[in-house]
């Protein structure tokens, strides 16, 4: 056992390790301990090392020729005062600090900081001075006679330990007397001035005396060019209950936040446990709990999820421990009764438990509290304040900001904030003769009774300035208690090693975060009602009004984005107060955002593919597809053949190169000559098989795709084949129908996948900019319209100005539209164009005609029309050049009298279109390119709401 005095007075600041002998501690040069005071007071004091109290003993000199204060009481004159460790003696002009330092544990006679614990029971007690050997024994000092010889037993007990107190004085368990307890995480022992911590698998030594201790120095904030906090010193040692008092708006949370690191100062200098702010790795180690003014749980959980949720986000501990830390802290705080409610359902004060229950998860050891009572009636105050005090019983340091002066006799220190400036820190019987008999408000018998509040009103009410209060209480008695001295750091590696060993991995993290808010969601059977009838009522919609596929596809396309938008638009913004406060305990942004990134894409891409497959669904009610059952049955069936005999080279497979939507030019055709061999056995397909594609291509209108992909012979304008040198029929060889369905559905679900994720991307932006959910709903139709006007839908690209059409390239609706376009085109053969209109209009590819049929004045009428492709809207987006739009010289033939030309209503090229009739679209190319508009849509998305979330997370 070591003794140290810590002496702080006009000379500086020094250490001196106390002998066993008698030292003497005053002015004079002959004194051991030489000080400077505001006066000649030799041999003020003495210190005697006493061996049957284990500590020195302060002797105090009769007559006391100065004011002796030891720990903010007056000391007696020829007083003899047992020292405890950190005790604090003030002489006028100078202080002093007592360190009582114990020997270091020893296990099996080596010294040892973490025990750990395993099958075999470990005992723990004053050690022998001549040693022991007992691997299952902790010695402790030996000189400590507070300390028994067997003081306190661990036990296993199946996957739990238990601890026994052994001893004759007793043993605090987390501040409280106990005989035999279960160990939970976090747990703190106490034995005489040791300080142990259960980790899960271990014991350690901790030394909550530095590790909780605040310093500040010289704080700033600025804002803008206003001072909100002005060259603010103070130290905080651990163990205190210290209030940050003030009136509304003069920088108690302004002060609050730059101790804690959530708006760091612009100038000035914070240390947590001795550790700067900017070193977060060592402050994770440490322990920081911050617990804003608002609520910092989703109040959609039950009390239990919201805080099992956030033990599994703090700690890596196997669940029967998360469960058995999660129930002890519940019934601390007064919280078992209302477990399985939801937080929604609980009155302030006990919200405001649960919000402290979360932070004292991880075992902090400081705990920032902003305006803790806000809001509560008298007696949730009163149960609230007192339950923060109870909580520095295991050395906690707790730090709150209130307004509310009525239970200030709870704070051990209260600092006085005015004007940012401060002008205050003592107790509130400091408080009351500092301001009250300086200014004559109060006589000196009746200061004891008087109100606390009346401060406020003297500060509102006074002359004097906040610089001229700060001026009289840097010149009062109380000034040195604003920056006690503070004990040397011992940031142990053990202590780091227990904070890296429990620290959650990111992908974990990112999975918890995922659950939670499906949890969230779950939680209301509304929710989830709401989530399913989106996609379900605009399905029927779109199907029912829209009988263009492009349109529809189209349609799918924006509601996607705004599932996604909307989704996503208030989910950061929403819960702002749970963000900071899980950032000040380590989470990382990263994990944050691929969470709700991740888990708002998966919602909305599950509504996408309902609206998709329910418009579909009423687009076939509504609008079916226009096609010849019998000659598809027949083409799909002749299609399958080689699939299925597996004879043969087959007709399906090619080399044949995909056209390039930039270069015009025809596929090379292919030659080939029926094989002569041996007669086959007649092959039928599959009904099944057969069905089943019919069925599919059907219900996703691609059954033209599918005929117009297979191989095909060339022929001439009269039908004849075309045959090559050799006498060969020329074929043009297609694709499968497997590869057809593939690219064609496939496209779509990308497509609508896309768009989903854009739209979250989107959607988070707009969280992570906004400082509202009310600006966060009005920002998604700024966003979305621009995505309806720009899509290429509403106005076709050729018909858009050049500038519209550069702006529109740059869209993310359509960017996933010229996906689905691709879709709609892909297999298709390029149909008939119109010769007279400037804009192309496709027609079938068969030259089909649709007829309409009425009646007027008793007399039918018909009339026949070019039948329009179903998928026109595609082919002008995709196959139309637009800087070449109505460069065509019109076709016509000579009338029979040679003097007229008669113009033709198809034709089947153009000079302003890519392809020309019969040429097949393959083309990909596009695909790649809009994925890449899109995939640059999401990371900048997710840049910027990193950069939002860091501006978020400093409250600037």
């Amino acid at each position: 056992m070591t003794g140290l005095l810590r002496i702080v007075d006009a000379s500086g600041e020094r250490e001196t390790e106390l002998s066993r002998g008698r030292m003497t501690i005053g002015t004079s040069r002959s004194d051991s301990l030489l000080i400077t005071a505001d006066g000649d007071f030799p041999s003020l004091l003495s210190l005697t090392w006493d061996a049957r109290r284990a500590t020195w003993v302060l002797y105090c000199s009769l007559p006391l020729a100065a004011p002796v204060i030891v720990n903010r009481r007056a000391a007696a004159p020829g007083e003899q005062i047992p020292l405890t460790d950190l005790d604090v003696i003030e002489v006028p002009g100078s202080f002093l600090q007592f360190q009582r330092t114990l020997a270091s544990p020893l296990r099996s006679g080596k010294p040892i900081e973490q025990i750990p614990v395993d099958n075999e029971p470990v005992v723990i007690g004053r050690g022998d001075p001549q040693g022991t050997a007992d691997a299952n024994r902790i010695d402790l000092d030996s000189e400590e006679i507070a300390i028994s010889r067997v003081h306190a037993l661990i036990e296993p007990d199946g996957q739990d330990y238990f601890l026994t107190d052994r001893s004759r004085l007793g043993t605090e368990l987390n501040g409280v007397a106990f005989t035999r307890e279960r160990l939970v995480f976090g747990d703190r022992l106490r034995i005489s001035s040791y300080i142990f911590e259960f980790t899960g698998d271990a014991i350690r030594l901790i030394h909550p005396e530095s590790s909780g201790t605040v310093s500040a120095e010289n704080l700033t904030v600025m804002a803008g060019d206003r001072r909100i906090l002005d060259q603010v010193s103070l130290n905080i040692v651990a163990g205190e209950f210290v209030g940050v008092l003030g009136g509304s708006g003069h920088g108690k949370t302004t002060l609050l936040n730059a101790l804690c690191g959530i708006n760091p100062p612009t100038s000035g200098e914070v240390r947590l446990g001795g550790v700067p702010l900017a070193d977060r790795a060592r402050l994770r180690e440490i322990g920081i709990g911050y617990v804003p003014q608002d609520d910092i749980v989703h109040r959609e959980l039950t009390v239990n999820e919201a805080i099992t949720f956030s033990a599994k986000l703090r700690l890596r501990l196997p669940r029967h421990q998360i469960d058995a830390l999660v129930s002890r802290i519940t019934r601390r705080l007064g919280l078992a009764p209302h477990a399985e409610q939801r937080v929604a359902d609980l009155s302030g004060g006990q919200r405001k438990r649960v919000s402290i229950a979360i932070e004292l998860l991880a075992k902090p050891s400081i705990l920032f509290l902003d305006e803790p009572s806000s809001g509560l009636d008298p007696a949730n105050e009163e149960a609230l304040m007192t339950l923060l005090q109870s909580l520095t019983l295991t050395k906690l340091t707790v730090v709150c900001t209130t307004h509310v002066l009525q239970k200030a006799y709870l704070f051990d220190r209260i600092l006085v904030v005015q004007s940012g400036k401060l002008i205050f820190a003592g107790d509130s019987d400091d408080a009351r003769r500092h301001f009250l008999l300086q200014t004559g408000a109060e006589d000196q018998g009746s200061i004891q009774h008087s109100p606390l509040e009346r401060i406020y009103g003297l500060l509102a009410n006074s002359s004097r300035s906040a610089s001229d209060w700060e001026v009289a209480f840097r010149r009062s008695p109380f000034a040195a208690r604003a920056v006690p001295p503070l004990p040397p750091v011992q940031v142990t590696q053990t202590l780091r090693e227990s904070a890296e060993k429990l620290k959650v991995n990111q992908f974990k993290t990112f999975l918890l975060l995922a659950a939670r808010q499906w949890r969230i969601i779950r939680s209301d059977v509304l929710n989830i009602g709401f989530l399913l009838v989106q996609p379900l009522l605009i399905g029927l919609l779109v199907g029912w009004v829209a009988d263009k596929s492009a349109l529809r596809m189209f349609l799918c396309i924006v509601a996607t984005m705004w599932f996604g938008c909307s989704n996503g638009a208030q989910q950061i913004v929403g819960e702002l107060p749970i963000f900071r406060r899980e950032r000040v305990s380590g989470q990382g942004l990263n994990a944050y955002v691929l969470s709700k990134l991740g888990f708002l894409s998966a919602v909305s891409l599950a509504q996408a593919i309902l609206l998709l497959f329910v418009t579909l669904f009423f687009a076939n009610v509504f609008h079916p597809e226009e096609v010849d059952v019998q000659n598809i049955g027949k083409e799909f069936g002749a299609r399958l053949a080689p699939m299925e005999v597996l004879t043969g080279e087959s007709s399906t497979q090619s080399n044949f190169s995909a056209v390039d939507a930039d270069e015009p030019a025809a596929n090379a055709a292919s030659t080939s000559r029926p094989e002569q061999g041996a007669e086959k056995a007649p092959w039928h397909p599959n009904p099944l098989v057969l069905g089943s594609l019919m069925k599919l291509a059907g219900f996703f209108q691609v059954s033209q795709n599918v005929l117009d992909s297979g191989p095909r012979i060339l022929s001439r304008s009269d039908g004849t084949p075309l045959l090559d040198s050799q006498g060969r029929q020329i074929i043009v060889p297609g694709k499968s129908i497997l590869n057809v369905l593939l690219v064609t559905l496939g496209l779509r679900f990308f497509a609508v996948a896309m768009a989903a994720l854009t739209g979250v991307s989107i959607g988070l932006t707009i969280s992570s900019i906004v400082t509202n959910t009310t600006q966060a709903v009005l920002w998604v139709p700024l966003v979305l319209i621009p995505q309806i006007l720009f899509g290429g839908v509403v106005v076709t690209v050729p018909d858009m100005s050049k500038s519209v059409r550069a702006f529109s390239h740059l869209m993310p609706s359509f960017a996933a539209q010229r996906i689905m376009d691709t879709a709609a085109l892909y297999g298709l053969t390029t149909p008939f164009l119109t010769n007279r209109t400037k804009t192309p209009v496709f027609l079938t590819s068969r030259g089909e005609k649709e007829t309409i049929e009425w009646k007027e004045a008793d007399r039918s009428f018909s009339q026949s029309y070019d039948k329009l492709s179903p998928v026109n809207t595609s082919w002008q987006n995709m196959a139309v050049i637009p800087g070449q739009l109505g460069q065509h010289k019109q076709a016509g033939d000579r009338s029979a009298d040679g003097f007229h030309i008669e113009y033709r209503d198809t034709i089947e090229s153009r000079h302003d279109v890519r392809f020309s009739k019969g040429t097949p679209f393959w083309s990909l190319q596009s695909v790649q390119i809009f994925t890449g508009i899109l995939i640059f849509w999401n990371v900048a998305c997710y840049g910027t709401i990193l950069l939002g979330l860091v501006r978020k997370q400093t409250g600037k």
